[in-house]
């Protein structure tokens, strides 16, 4: 058998049709190629995918339930958007968002709590605020805190502007530079990056 093999080794490298067999290697070659850029892509991909897989709580419903966002929760309930609160657009369960959530301490930094949130500003400015903290489409850290020169469209208008290389600090229209404290709380309807401070756009 192995004599076999050997011979038919032979003919094939120096028959005519010999050139016929280094074109297969070649596919064969190229096909294994794509199929190891298919692991290295793909794979890693499928990867990302689980690991920032939608949660059994909505944005809403994760604000509600914690007692760091007792502020957030007040402001969300008290202003809307063409008629609905924004309390209920982070709790749509058909959304996908995106909320860099102040938590209790950061409204503290600006005085603010669940008590007076709601008439430090008029409803108009403190929707523009809180719409400043929404990207309408999932931005799992990766996306925010990876590259370089970087600026992410906010719902009010405007833009944050992550320093990129894997920083925690994005800065706002105002010149802050805020820093992201928990990255990728996973909402069914989106993520939450919790932030130290308010983010404030340009009024």
């Amino acid at each position: 058998m192995g004599r076999q093999v050997q011979t038919l080794a032979k003919r094939s490298a120096f028959t005519p049709h010999g050139d016929h067999v280094m074109i297969n290697i070649h596919k064969t070659h190229s096909i294994l190629t794509a199929l190891l850029l298919t692991a290295v892509f793909v794979i890693p991909s499928q990867a990302s995918a689980q690991r920032f897989k939608p949660g059994d709580t909505t944005i809403a419903g994760i604000a509600e339930d914690s007692s760091e966002f007792t502020t957030l929760e007040a402001a969300l309930k008290c202003t809307e958007l063409e008629g609905t609160s924004l309390f209920d657009i982070v709790d749509n369960p058909e959304a996908e968002l995106t909320v860099f959530a102040p938590n209790d301490t950061a409204f503290g930094l600006l005085n603010l709590d669940a008590s007076n949130v709601c008439s430090t500003f008029d409803q108009a400015t403190l929707t523009t605020i809180l719409l400043y903290h929404v990207v309408g489409e999932r931005r799992p850290s990766p996306s925010v805190i990876n590259g370089r020169n970087k600026s992410i469209g906010m719902l009010a208008g405007g833009s944050i502007y992550p320093q990129g290389q894997r920083s925690l600090i994005i800065e706002d229209e105002d010149g802050n530079e805020v820093e992201i404290d928990t990255a990728d709380v996973l909402a069914s309807n989106g993520i939450i990056h919790i932030v130290k401070s308010v983010l404030m756009p340009a009024m």
